[in-house]
């Protein structure tokens, strides 16, 4: 035989979201006011928990803690070159979570995320997807660039391969045109001012 409080055991755990009839529970509730009132007092309780338990103080490094975090998932250094000085692994997350990606000429599938901008200097930071070996377009720089290589490999004109780790620098007024034989991710320091001269 079904026990009389089983209704009112069925309402504490639906007002504490563990009930795994909710279904069946919540047919019986439309059909029982007293049901009603019992869950009612139930929600009324578990609103209240947090209230009941003291309160304990935060932990002093807690929010410089956070701080750390917010400015791991968005910096503001003081120069944009400061990024190349991060860990790899934090720099693949970083374009992981992107979200902002944008195609890019080539090669073929290639894509671009523009991460931070200084708007002062005329420089961005930026990250570069290249999914199938091949040449990137032939670009002047402004003011030089650095290439920092997360993934795969970047070859320069000279026949240079970076591979992870590697920082490729471009001094300012040149033009190249590298390519990469594994496809790569890069994260790129270069003026806002750079050109493309040909994308084929």
């Amino acid at each position: 035989m079904q026990n009389s409080s089983f209704p009112k055991d069925r309402a504490a755990a639906y007002a504490l979201d563990i009930l795994e009839e909710w279904e069946e529970f919540e047919c019986e509730l439309a059909a029982s006011e007293s049901l009603q009132a019992d869950l009612a007092a139930f929600e009324s309780a578990v609103g209240n928990i947090a209230y009941g338990v003291p309160l304990e103080p935060l932990p002093p490094n807690l929010k410089g803690k956070l701080f750390d975090r917010i400015d791991r998932i968005s910096p503001t250094p003081k120069q944009l070159s400061d990024l190349l000085e991060w860990q790899i692994a934090d720099l693949q997350q970083v374009a992981r979570d992107l979200n902002n990606w944008a195609p890019f000429p080539m090669p073929e599938g290639s894509q671009r995320a523009i991460w931070q901008i200084d708007e002062t200097n005329a420089q961005i930071a930026f990250f570069l997807r290249v999914h199938i070996p091949g040449a990137l377009p032939r670009h002047w720089h402004a003011t030089g660039e650095s290439i920092l290589v997360l993934e795969g490999n970047f070859i320069d004109d000279d026949d240079t391969v970076y591979e992870v780790g590697d920082i490729s620098v471009m001094a300012a007024n040149t033009s190249h045109q590298p390519t990469t034989s594994l496809g790569c991710l890069i994260l790129g320091i270069s003026s806002m001012n750079d050109k493309i001269l040909a994308a084929v």
